[in-house]
């Protein structure tokens, strides 16, 4: 997994689906280069999460929460 951690506001849960803001999705696919099915992680008041690409449709990139990887303390 590599190292791109982004802050989402959203409330996170294992399997959930969504998307990620205009700025967000142009920083993760066009400065960083994700492609569809890697992974990076996000992070919230509830801890941090992996996350997969599962497109990116009209410069927007939708994706999956896979897993928790460690808990706000």
């Amino acid at each position: 997994m590599s190292n791109i951690r982004l802050f989402f506001s959203n409330l996170l849960s294992t399997d959930m689906t969504d998307k990620l803001d205009k700025s967000q999705s142009y920083y993760l696919a066009k400065v960083m280069r994700v492609k569809e099915n890697e992974s990076f992680s996000l992070f919230n008041s509830n801890g941090e999460w992996e996350a997969k690409v599962l497109g990116i449709s009209k410069g927007i990139v939708e994706f999956k929460a896979v897993k928790q990887l460690r808990k706000q303390e």
